[in-house]
């Protein structure tokens, strides 16, 4: 909790710091979050991790984003995400089971650079931190390919560091509206860490 705190005052400092620059900017977007394979059959115990290989996946959410400042810029974010289905797999027997991720929500601090600043166009490198927490994290049971019941535990932690880096892209088609696309990748402190490639698109406003 005292980490989560100084990431939350020191968000606050800097988001405050830029507000007497101006040129804020107001996001609404869809992502789609593509997430990597993870695991090792090294990690196979008998009765407590029977499936530890877990094939890349895919799922979307929605979210929000401000920002302040001019050549450098802060902000903060809020995500929504739904669930999606990963595959598990037993080394032991090449068992498999199909399961639903968890919802999730994410707030996060922004801090940026532009490369490109104009009227039609804005080009910036971001990056930032926050938590995620899973919105319905309760014990599962799902039936594997070979017939047996499994039940899934959610993670132990309530509350997920998450992190990234990337670029973002904003295009505008009058003086204040433009459309905004930015890739990332991202870091989440799982027990076992788990690396995401993100894409977000939507509406900008500038004001």
């Amino acid at each position: 909790m005292k980490t989560l705190k100084m990431i939350s005052i020191l968000g606050c400092l800097v988001l405050l710091s830029t507000l007497a620059y101006g040129d804020s900017h107001f996001y609404v977007f869809g992502k789609g979050n593509f997430i990597g394979s993870s695991g090792s059959s090294d990690d196979y115990v008998e009765g407590e991790n029977e499936f530890p290989l877990v094939s890349a996946y895919k799922n979307y959410g929605v979210g929000f984003g401000l920002t302040f400042g001019k050549v450098a810029f802060a902000g903060i974010e809020g995500h929504y995400n739904l669930s999606g289905k990963v595959t598990l797999t037993d080394p032991s027997d090449n068992d498999t089971l199909e399961i639903s991720t968890y919802r999730y929500a994410s707030g996060l601090f922004t801090l940026g650079v532009n490369l490109v600043r104009n009227q039609t166009v804005r080009l910036f490198i971001n990056g930032g931190g926050g938590v995620r927490y899973n919105l319905d994290a309760e014990r599962q049971t799902y039936t594997s390919e070979l017939g047996y019941a499994v039940e899934i535990e959610p993670p132990e932690k309530e509350f997920l560091l998450e992190a990234f880096g990337g670029a973002g892209l904003e295009l505008y088609v009058s003086q204040s509206t433009g459309l905004f696309f930015s890739g990332r990748y991202t870091y989440v402190d799982f027990d076992d860490s788990q690396m995401a490639i993100v894409v977000l698109a939507g509406l900008v406003y500038r004001f």
